[in-house]
């Protein structure tokens, strides 16, 4: 039975027992009020897991789902699979939302007749503090606009493919019982955004800064592995490979994007302590393409440093001197 006024939050949680009480009251403290919470525990080592379940025991529209370390992709899936709101969203158990979120989401999508909510954020730091805001989203789009016009904004970086940027109506992720699902690897976003975005006709926006993204040094998107090498170059190639597919008008802004997303693939690769072959060889390739890229103009400022050092040769030495810098212990 699908509610038609409820909103699905689904929150995958793991290891963020400093964090969790604040992500978890900005849902409790929401102006809207037909929520249900679905949290899975993906397998969680520290009190996670706990102050969870002391969250359902007080409050009945939380639902926790306890399950082995399958990764986030898959817990967003199950949380999908349980849900049963008209709306769905995820949010990270280490960030947080405006209590506004819902109430102005669900109303502009009923007002607007679409099926996607899209919103701005801030970045915070670990402490919660803030840091900066995300390029905002209403520079080149109106209030409501097309999918090609979100697909070409997220090819000029002006809007990034956060699923949790995103309140979607459930009717565009389960249809015929057709799921659109997760893959299983990290930087899923870019792979599952675009498809979703996809499946829209066209998205209300937001110009308001609804979402507080919290900037971990060791949250599994900080920490380089070579898994998470492995799954940024899938993503990027996927993420190619759909442009010039279903949107080969905008095959034309596709290097502005690229040059950014290698510039990170680079630096990921560069944090690898003694990489073999494989990272070594994949960072070679990836300074070429740096180099043949010509769309310096539109990085932000400190890709263009990034930009500068990498091509220079000077990105991994200054790097690592930064990194033994901000390590020293004086005695």
């Amino acid at each position: 039975m699908i509610y038609k006024t409820l909103v699905s939050v689904i929150v995958p949680v793991y290891n963020v027992e400093n964090y969790l009480s604040k992500s978890f009251d900005s849902i409790v403290n929401q102006t809207y009020k037909d929520i249900e919470i679905i949290v899975i525990n993906d397998g969680s080592t520290d009190s996670s897991g706990k102050i969870a379940d002391k969250y359902a025991e007080k409050f009945s529209n939380f639902k926790v789902y306890h399950t082995e370390n399958r990764g986030l992709s898959e817990a967003r899936n199950y949380g999908l699979e349980k849900s049963k709101g008209e709306y769905i969203f995820f949010l990270d158990p280490d960030d947080w939302i405006e209590k506004e979120l819902f109430e102005l989401a669900i109303t502009k999508m009923n007002q607007d007749e679409t099926n996607i909510f899209l919103m701005n954020f801030n970045f915070v730091n670990d402490q919660g503090r803030y840091i900066s805001k995300n390029r905002n989203v209403r520079t080149n789009t109106s209030a409501v606009c097309s999918t090609e016009i979100v697909m070409k904004e997220i090819l000029l970086n002006h809007i990034q493919c956060f699923v949790w940027q995103f309140v979607v109506r459930r009717s565009l992720l389960i249809n015929r019982s057709i799921c659109h699902n997760f893959k299983n690897i990290m930087y899923e976003d870019v792979i599952w955004t675009p498809k979703t975005l996809q499946l829209a006709k066209s998205i209300s926006i937001s110009e308001k800064y609804f979402y507080n993204y919290r900037q971990r040094k060791h949250s599994i998107v900080h920490v380089s592995t070579i898994k998470s090498i492995r799954d940024r170059k899938f993503g990027i190639e996927n993420f190619s490979d759909f442009i010039k597919k279903c949107y080969p008008q905008f095959e034309i802004y596709l290097g502005i994007w690229r040059l950014a997303a290698l510039i990170h693939l680079y630096a990921m690769c560069a944090s690898i302590k003694n990489p073999h072959n494989e990272i070594e060889q994949l960072q070679k390739n990836v300074r070429k393409q740096i180099q043949l890229n010509k769309n310096i103009n539109n990085l932000k400022a400190t890709d263009k440093i990034k930009y500068f050092l990498i091509i220079s040769q000077l990105f991994v030495p200054i790097t690592n001197t930064v990194r033994k810098i901000k390590n020293f212990k004086f005695e």
